[in-house]
């Protein structure tokens, strides 16, 4: 697949990124992952303004603007012969040079746009759903890393998801400095419990999600309940129902935690019908309604 470097768009084996990059060095850098659905990239606005506001928090500079990088990524997908939809990630890194952990000058910023394959999520991804654990990995404390910052330093959520394949799981949940969940690796979550919709606030140390948000608002629109309120592990292990919410897939449901089924070990009323409100939302952007 195609990737653009400062400009240059090459194959992906062909780019390049210098060693003495602080993205690479640091991980002092920022990043956004988007997806194209009939070849058009879902809530790019929304990922775009994130992707400001981590490059705000951190004082990296992005030298494009937003419309800037939106004609990138045009070319990009224009150029791209790999059939069907595909994700893009967008990254900036502080730049290139500058001995020490912050440079003496200002440095160019290095901007990366890389095509990749959407995850083969098979069918029984979203008709049976993921096993998941509660790692012992725990999300950044805010106090340390502002959790409104996406960048590249995601060693915890390897190390986490790393429990989750050692425990032979699809995925693991982070709990947060206080002992509530947050999220998982690469995204949020949601139960329900008596018919009510329940997800971690913002301020429990989340990265607020863009489909997360789309979700809020679908079941606002659909009448079911959402409350934004802390989750306790023994609270989680009691919902009736559970799932995941990510760019590249929507929504997931969760039909286990830690080995304790999630209400009758199958995906729930309510994730089936979030997952069917999703679709439509999805279809509707295809033939550009929304």
């Amino acid at each position: 697949m195609l990737a653009y470097v400062n400009g240059l768009i090459t194959p992906e084996e062909d780019a390049k990124v210098s060693i003495n990059d602080r993205g690479w060095l640091y991980g002092d850098a920022v990043f956004e992952t988007v997806r194209t659905y009939g070849g058009r990239v879902f809530k790019l606005i929304e990922h775009l303004e994130r992707l400001q506001r981590s490059a705000d928090l951190t004082g990296i500079d992005i030298p494009l603007t937003g419309a800037d990088i939106e004609k990138a990524l045009t070319e990009l997908l224009k150029r791209e012969t790999t059939p069907g939809d595909v994700m893009a990630r967008l990254t900036v890194s502080r730049g290139a040079g500058g001995a020490g952990l912050y440079p003496a000058r200002p440095l160019k910023p290095t901007v990366v746009i890389q095509l990749r394959a959407i995850p083969d999520y098979s069918a029984e991804t979203f008709s049976i759903g993921w096993r998941v654990i509660v790692a012992k990995t725990r999300r950044n404390n805010p106090s340390a890393i502002n959790p409104q910052i996406k960048s590249t330093n995601f060693l915890n959520n390897v190390l986490a998801k790393r429990e989750a394949v050692e425990a032979g799981v699809n995925e693991a949940l982070m709990l947060n400095h206080q002992g509530f969940i947050a999220e998982s690796t690469v995204s949020n979550f949601f139960m329900v419990k008596a018919g009510q919709l329940r997800t971690p606030p913002v301020s429990d140390g989340i990265l607020p999600g863009i489909t997360r948000e789309t979700i809020i608002n679908l079941a606002g629109v659909a009448g079911v309940p959402v409350w934004e309120r802390s989750i306790e592990i023994e609270a989680a292990y009691t919902a009736d129902e559970a799932f995941l919410t990510l760019t590249s897939a929507g929504v997931i449901p969760v039909v286990s935690i830690d080995g304790r089924p999630v209400g009758d070990g199958r995906p729930g009323r309510v994730t089936h019908q979030l997952l069917r409100l999703y679709a439509n939302h999805i279809d509707q952007f295809r033939k550009g309604g929304i």
